[in-house]
């Protein structure tokens, strides 16, 4: 897949009560390269903030944006919804409704995908404030939480691609199955795709060249279920970790007040028998990767 173009990519936004965000971000995409991609698919989950309104005005001006409205699917199966709607698409870029970009920040990102070794490329994420920190894609460290890498030279691999702006081929996204269909509340969606495609083959790099702002919350503007919550981290697990590593994680989760349930929740879904599918095509065990980017877990 040589020279990409940027109408061969489109562009999902999931949301949730982002109010005045959302319109924001779509200002900042159309500002910069927006105009050029054939499709910008805004996922509404649910808003009760009325933060979608404007796109339904007939004559509003955002003429190649499609707002699609579900109700409380979760981040996850509304990134999942939104790349089944373009089945004829080559590149997926998922950017959730808190950010900004500079000019050519997509065209920069779609020029990696040049290297058919390239199938996700993430931005440097930093705060809105253009003198603020910036992350270059995310590891783990010995107790499983997430922390950002310096800025490379070049383009580099990374272990972890933050889900607020990703880049990925299409072919690749359905071949790994997308974000884990079973997550239904807002949690470790892109680290379990990041660490399901490391072990099914694929690559995942970041860009040095271009950064994006993100608005990072301290709290969700929605009612986040810890339960979920904590069930998505330990589905993860059960789907790719060898038993001494989900015993690992299972005995720092023991004291949650929530632990049973978080249990009983796993043995009732398909998360097994997702682990014996994983296991059965994935290249690489979740030894080389913790052993490839030298994680402590």
């Amino acid at each position: 897949m040589d020279n990409i173009k940027r109408h061969e990519a489109t562009i999902i936004i999931p949301c949730k009560n982002e109010g005045i965000y959302i319109k924001q971000t779509l200002e900042f995409l159309f500002k910069t390269e927006a105009k050029n991609i054939s499709n910008i698919l805004i996922i509404d989950d649910g808003s009760n903030d009325n933060c979608c309104e404007f796109l339904k005005n007939p004559f509003n001006r955002y003429p190649n944006v499609t707002l699609v409205e579900t109700k409380g699917i979760g981040p996850s199966v509304a990134r999942n919804l939104g790349a089944s709607f373009v089945p004829l698409t080559k590149i997926l870029v998922f950017c959730d409704a808190h950010i900004t970009m500079e000019p050519k920040w997509l065209n920069t990102l779609l020029k990696a995908f040049n290297n058919k070794n390239v199938s996700v490329v993430c931005p440097g994420i930093g705060h809105f404030s253009p003198d603020s920190p910036v992350g270059y894609g995310q590891t783990w460290n010995e107790k499983l939480e997430t922390y950002w890498l310096k800025k490379p030279m070049n383009i580099k691999e990374v272990p972890l691609a933050p889900g607020g702006c990703m880049a990925i081929r299409k072919e690749v996204f359905d071949a790994v199955g997308g974000f884990d269909h079973g997550f239904h509340s807002w949690g470790f969606e892109d680290v379990e795709l990041s660490v399901k495609l490391w072990l099914l083959g694929y690559k995942i790099f970041v860009h040095p060249d271009v950064k994006i702002g993100h608005k990072f919350r301290k709290i969700q503007p929605y009612d986040v279920d810890l339960t979920e919550f904590h069930y998505n981290k330990l589905r993860m697990a059960f789907s790719h970790f060898n038993e001494n590593r989900i015993r690992k994680l299972m005995k720092s989760m023991h004291d949650y007040s929530n632990f049973e349930t978080i249990l009983n929740k796993i043995t009732a879904s398909d998360t097994y028998d997702q682990r014996i599918d994983y296991f059965k095509r994935r290249l690489h065990d979740d030894d080389w990767f913790f052993n490839k980017f030298n994680i402590p877990f």
